[in-house]
């Protein structure tokens, strides 16, 4: 049974900020693990796999959420699952091969040491074992089973940390977190693979079927899709790249250290580009733009509510916040961070779009689109880094994030829907401006960073809401909405919640 886009979307997020606060966690347990020299080591063998990973991840795994939920048949997604699965194995076999031909022929020992060449006899292995994990996992997307696909990214995770502690201790070093990754992979594929059989039969998939795919079709979806992402992975790098040519290694850390920290303010707009593509796939191709344009102002007005919040939140505490969290020596990561958040707000808003353009198959205008946005993104930060500094790679940087509003609204209305059109944008901006002006004199009064940073986010978080009901940003047919989505509600809280908002005042009609 497939899940509801608001419960995928709820359980894609709850997996995303596992995945986060492990992240956050375990890195420096392992950087302490390793040591600076092998964890240097693991970083290059992981950036050599990193120039590859764009091709292999989505030239398949797009095509495979795209085209296997255009259609309920299980024959059809069978005939799919099959063939993107072979081109998937293809594009792995090749890149493993790339990868141990460097290690046997001793080009790998001589660019970056001896000590490489067994780690790139695993890197092959490594690169078939995600191939096969990443195909499974995406492809239980496509079938609209995040109820399977996400406590699988949980479970991957969980054993390749518990692994890469074990095998690291054990001695074998770098080799042991490759080794962790490896048997993480396999495991959830082959666990992943059951779920598959639950809505297409193996049979189905093994078998030759009737259905005439559009092959073609798909392979130029594929390549499509890498262009596509290159240039919107263009938008995360250009900045960083251009600033080493330009600033202080230094100032250079202080900036990455404010793009780590706005970019978490994504995880929820990212969970949800995540489940509208293979829910949108079958209106394209029936040409529903009714369906298309709900689907649209629906989502990307709780995206732009939401995502308000934390850049109100995060715009209040950033002072206290970075310091805290990074160290007192972090306190010039303060300003980028500030000038990058109505940037990282506009791409946040913008990601429901690009989901939905990327579920038709021509992406013409979803790549058009994009390359305009990472072209002003490259231009401005050439003239400004080199006269500002890192505050003028945010200031470029946040411009660039931000035009992809007005580039995906460009093609969007040239598909024929305006994905803006319901956003609320007045009651929103003033749903925020309501709450910067209780919490922003209410934080000058904590001394505590850790005061200030656990009594201010809930009183926020509740300031934000009464507002958003007072201002009409968040309505009664919103509020419906959110708590059926939301698993298990007690009655007793819903029934509280309603009570609340119709005895708010309300300032609009």
């Amino acid at each position: 049974m497939e899940t509801s886009s608001g419960k995928a979307a709820l359980i894609v997020f709850g997996s995303k900020v596992y995945l986060l606060l492990v992240g956050v966690l375990f890195i420096p347990v392992l950087v302490r693990l390793l040591g600076p020299t092998r964890y240097g080591h693991l970083a290059i063998v992981l950036s050599v796999y990193g120039l590859l990973r764009i091709a292999m991840r989505y030239g398949t795994t797009e095509a495979s959420r795209k085209y296997i939920s255009e259609r309920s048949d299980p024959e059809w997604q069978a005939g799919v699952i099959r063939f993107v699965f072979t081109y998937a194995t293809a594009i792995g076999l090749l890149t493993a091969a790339v990868f141990v031909l460097g290690a046997w022929s001793g080009i790998v020992a001589q660019l970056f040491g001896r000590e490489f060449t067994s780690l790139f006899y695993l890197l092959g292995i490594f690169t078939l074992a995600r191939q096969y994990r990443l195909h499974v996992v995406w492809t239980l997307m496509g079938l609209k089973q995040e109820t399977w696909s996400e406590p699988l990214r949980i479970v991957e995770k969980t054993l390749y940390v518990g692994g890469t502690v074990v095998l690291v201790l054990a001695g074998f070093g770098v080799a042991g977190v490759l080794i962790a990754d490896i048997i993480s992979s396999l495991v959830v594929a082959l666990v992943g693979s059951f779920g598959i059989t639950r809505s297409v039969p193996w049979k189905a998939i093994c078998r030759r079927s009737s259905i005439e795919l559009p092959r073609r079709q798909m392979l130029i979806y594929s390549l499509s899709s890498i262009g596509f992402f290159l240039f919107l992975t263009s938008l995360y790098h250009v900045d960083v790249l251009l600033l080493q040519l330009w600033v202080p290694d230094d100032e250079v850390g202080f900036y990455r250290a404010a793009l780590a920290i706005a970019e978490v303010l994504w995880v929820a707009p990212l969970a949800v580009q995540l489940v509208i593509l293979q829910r949108v796939s079958h209106h394209w191709n029936e040409g529903n733009l009714e369906a298309i344009q709900h689907q649209a102002t629906v989502s990307t007005r709780y995206v732009f509510l939401f995502t308000m919040l934390l850049t109100v939140g995060m715009a209040t505490l950033a002072d206290a916040f970075v310091p805290f969290y990074l160290g007192p020596s972090f306190e010039p990561t303060v300003i980028p961070l500030l000038l990058l958040l109505p940037g990282v707000l506009g791409f946040a808003i913008a990601r429901p779009t690009l989901a939905i353009n990327q579920g038709r198959r021509s992406l013409r205008p979803l790549i058009l689109a994009t390359a305009g946005c990472s072209g002003i993104n490259l231009i401005l930060n050439l003239l400004l880094i080199p006269p500002f500094g890192i505050v003028g790679a945010a200031i470029a940087t946040s411009i660039g994030y931000g035009s992809l509003v007005f580039f995906q609204a460009l093609a969007a209305r040239h598909l024929g829907y305006r994905p803006f059109s319901g956003l609320r944008y007045g009651q929103t901006v003033l749903t925020a401006a309501v709450t910067a002006l209780v919490i922003v004199p209410l934080s000058r009064w904590f001394v505590d960073p850790i005061v200030l940073l656990t009594v201010i986010p809930p009183l926020g978080a509740v300031v934000y809401l009464v507002a958003a009901m007072m201002t009409g940003a968040l309505r009664q047919d919103d509020l419906e909405r959110i708590l059926d989505t939301i698993p298990e509600v007690p009655i007793n809280i819903e029934h509280w919640a309603f009570v609340l908002f119709n005895q708010l005042p309300k300032i609009y009609r």
